[in-house]
């Protein structure tokens, strides 16, 4: 799918003819619509305008994956016609949910917990057994799925193309820290195995895998680089004797309690 593909999608379903026309209806200038061909990438601004304008899935506006309508209703099921009590009561994954947190007279917070969130708001992502390395490298010892962790679809839409290629997977070592730190949580999409520089990917070196920033040499050399440069410096490889995994697009880390 390009994005030319993604903009005549959205022509069809909001019946905008021009590419004026279109840049109005999203409320931005006519040429963020040539600068969005350019960068390849449909703004997260536009997901975002047309969930809430039109009650698009921003997967289907990305991909063309179904549901077309947030909804979860397709052509021909009566999508996109408003219904006001179901909004009220199922607010779509892109709007903000209504709560507060509360402080009670001993100044103590309480923090609103979702009740019975709906489940097709969400995707759930495997979290894979192995662990990557952020030092020395490990072995990859296992591929098994440990467990599921949910993200919002429209989260999920603005960072990956396929949903059915991502993966999580916990990171040990201090060689990328403060980037990613020991005991950080990654998501890696494997479809992402062209090298990029400034980027980072999980990689297969030998019989160890671990997470390193690439950066692409003449002659088809690769350095890769540890953030944490003063105790990992950087060398280099043979680009055909690294195995991409993926790319990493994701982090996040379970702090010390």
């Amino acid at each position: 799918m390009t994005i030319e593909d993604s903009i005549e999608r959205i022509k069809a379903a909001t019946g905008a003819k021009t590419q004026t026309e279109l840049a109005e209806l999203l409320g931005v200038p006519h040429q963020s619509i040539s600068i969005a061909k350019k960068k390849g990438k449909v703004p997260d601004k536009w997901l975002i305008n047309l969930c809430v304008s039109h009650k698009l899935n921003p997967l289907w506006v990305q991909d063309g994956i179904d549901p077309k309508y947030i909804d979860g209703k397709s052509e021909g099921e009566g999508a996109g016609e408003p219904d006001q009590k179901a909004e009220q009561q199922h607010p779509p994954p892109c709007i903000h949910q209504a709560g507060r947190i509360e402080e009670d007279e001993n100044g103590e917070l309480t923090v609103p917990v979702l009740e019975a969130p709906e489940v097709d708001h969400y995707y759930y992502i495997p979290m894979v057994e192995a662990r990557l390395s952020a030092g020395g490298g490990s072995f990859l010892a296992s591929e098994r799925i440990r467990d599921y962790y949910a993200f919002r679809k429209a989260f999920i839409a603005n960072v990956t193309a396929s949903v059915k290629k991502l993966i999580l997977m916990r990171v040990s070592g201090e060689s990328m820290e403060p980037e990613i730190r020991n005991g950080a949580t990654v998501m890696i999409d494997l479809a992402r195995r062209h090298i990029k520089n400034n980027c980072i990917f999980a990689l297969g070196l030998g019989d160890t895998i671990s997470v390193k920033e690439l950066e692409m040499l003449p002659g088809g050399r690769v350095r890769v680089i540890s953030k944490n440069r003063s105790a990992y410096p950087p060398y280099e490889a043979d680009a055909k004797d690294l195995r991409i995994i993926g790319q990493v697009i994701w982090g996040d880390r379970l702090y010390p309690l």
